[in-house]
């Protein structure tokens, strides 16, 4: 539970090192085999003190429900096995973003009510033990972890930088283009590609915390996002007043041009997706001759800032290439990233180069899956392939 939460804990190195997407991957899979292992943990042990003093495991049980320690610790355990449930995928699939966050906090209450009978209970973390003193290292290390990175320096980053909603537009009836000025940006170091995690202080929208990926190449004292209305809480922010404070944590993710390895580069970006990689080609080296543009959606309208790509596409000597209608059939059972106007063309079609090219990719998961498995099957080294997974 330790290494989830510190997985979970946004520390910079983690984040440089492996990504913020990967490590929250990370952090859900150990979810499943922590839970299963506090549960063999009681179970074994309720058994075991039930042999030891020669009773039922119900009179054992009953005994040691009198130490409000033991109490704690169930309570615990409980609250656990919620936040276990709401993380199913089905579950998490029907439950609200903002409900399932809320939910998801009682993963802290939960640790916080386990840790006295840790100590209190257990003759092994007695504190004469080595043990004791190096789970309180660890556990100091982890809270320490969380308030620092996920409490105090968003704190000081927001009131440091003052960000200020100076300019919306709406470039389609379902998206926004916030800008945000602040002051002195530049230390931030945001690279394009890289997002924040926003939160606009004004009525029906200080509660919502949204993760979205910088949208244009950050300027010296300005920020901008590209968001679609998804929900309840994007919703609101298509009309979001100018002179809105905001509150950041960030930057994270490694999708931009810190993780470039080739000269060649391959842009795919889907719906929203587009947004993320708009700035990384305002921001990135472009080779002339050696870079592709491929923005694909479903219909026309979902083409967000393409009028903005293909002029950067014109300055910068990219191709750009538009892709839309619904995915096409899979040919010989493999399912196809194109649209049936596309059908049987791969990335290697579009961008001849792609096997020497880092090929980043940004939009719904599924899609965004099958992109990478081209890249794969065309040469494309798995260290040039970079797609920021923002799935919860």
């Amino acid at each position: 539970v330790c290494l989830q939460l510190l997985l979970a804990a946004r520390i910079p190195w983690v984040d440089r090192t492996i990504g913020h997407d990967k490590a929250l991957a990370e952090h859900s899979r150990l979810g499943k085999w922590a839970f299963i292992g506090l549960g063999v943990h009681a179970v074994l042990l309720l058994v075991s003190y039930a042999m030891n003093d020669v009773v039922t495991v119900v009179t054992e049980a009953v005994q040691l429900w009198s130490f409000a320690d033991f109490r704690l610790a169930v309570v615990g355990l409980a609250v656990l096995a919620v936040v276990g449930v709401t993380c199913i995928r089905e579950v998490r699939r029907r439950t609200d973003h903002d409900v399932w966050w809320l939910i998801h906090l009682g993963t802290y209450v939960a640790v916080l009510a386990s840790l006295p009978h840790m100590f209190s209970m257990s003759g092994v973390l007695g504190p004469e033990t080595w043990q004791h003193w190096f789970w309180i290292g660890m556990l100091g290390v982890t809270f320490f972890s969380l308030l620092m990175w996920r409490g105090f320096l968003p704190l000081f980053s927001t009131l440091e930088h003052r960000l200020v909603v100076t300019a919306v537009d709406r470039p389609s009836p379902d998206v926004v283009n916030i800008t945000m000025t602040g002051r002195r940006i530049a230390e931030l170091g945001a690279e394009a590609g890289q997002f924040f995690h926003w939160r606009f202080i004004a009525p029906k929208l200080w509660w919502h915390q949204h993760p979205f990926s910088i949208s244009a190449m950050p300027q010296r004292d300005q920020l901008r996002v590209t968001a679609r209305n998804l929900g309840p809480g994007t919703a609101r922010l298509m009309n979001v007043k100018l002179g809105t404070r905001v509150a950041i944590a960030g930057p994270y993710g490694i999708f931009s041009d810190q993780a470039r390895t080739q000269e060649g580069l391959v842009l795919v970006g889907f719906g929203i997706g587009i947004a993320p990689i708009r700035a990384i080609l305002e921001e990135t080296p472009v080779t002339r001759g050696l870079a592709t543009v491929i923005l694909r959606a479903s219909h026309e309208r979902e083409l967000y800032l393409v009028d903005e790509v293909a002029d950067l596409c014109r300055r910068r000597g990219a191709r750009l290439v538009t892709l839309v209608g619904h995915r096409a059939e899979s040919i010989d059972g493999r399912q196809q990233w194109v649209p049936q106007s596309a059908a049987g063309n791969s990335l290697r079609d579009f961008a001849p180069y792609v096997a020497h090219s880092d090929v980043f990719v940004c939009g719904p998961q599924a899609a965004a899956d099958l992109v990478v498995a081209d890249a794969l099957a065309a040469g494309t080294p798995p260290d040039s392939i970079h797609n920021e997974r923002f799935a919860w």
